[in-house]
């Protein structure tokens, strides 16, 4: 899904979104339930479970923008004529369907997000790890109320 989003495509586009969600949730739970056998309050990691959480990190981190970028930003254009807003009107307008539980909670993830994918430093690494791992349920929750709605506004069971 490109930046033009036609008219006579918003249903390919919202099935095109309900699969990217799927398939993206699937493998963010793959690494969910391989970082769970990972004990996360020790010091150091063996390389192979820095690469599990790592790779847990990466897929929390795509599925924000999955979500933010292409299904937020896509229910918005479709149920206000073509207006495409700014992202912290995009999180009330999904808030107010009922997709995220806050706000706050949702700006918070995106800040996760952010240092995954900007920050290089690695001297606080491990509480980063913390927090991805205790959010990404609320990540399953905003997936699947997502996906809900879509399906509900798209007539798909």
């Amino acid at each position: 899904m490109g930046k033009e989003i036609r008219q006579d495509k918003y249903r390919e586009y919202a099935l095109e979104i309900i699969e990217m969600l799927t398939k993206s949730a699937e493998r963010l739970k793959y690494s969910y339930s391989k970082v769970q056998k990972i004990d996360l309050d020790k010091e150091d990691f063996t390389e192979e479970e820095l690469e599990t959480i790592e790779s847990l990190c990466s897929r929390f981190a795509r599925i924000s923008d999955i979500l933010l970028q292409k299904a937020f930003r896509f229910l918005d254009i479709y149920e206000f004529d073509g207006y495409d807003f700014p992202v912290p009107k995009r999180i009330t307008l999904a808030e107010r369907r009922k997709l995220i539980p806050s706000t706050e909670t949702f700006k918070y993830i995106r800040e996760l997000r952010n240092e995954v994918a900007h920050n290089y430093a690695t001297d606080y690494y491990i509480d980063l790890f913390k927090e991805i791992f205790k959010y990404t349920p609320t990540l399953f929750e905003i997936v699947d109320n997502t996906i809900e709605y879509l399906n509900k506004k798209f007539q798909r069971n």
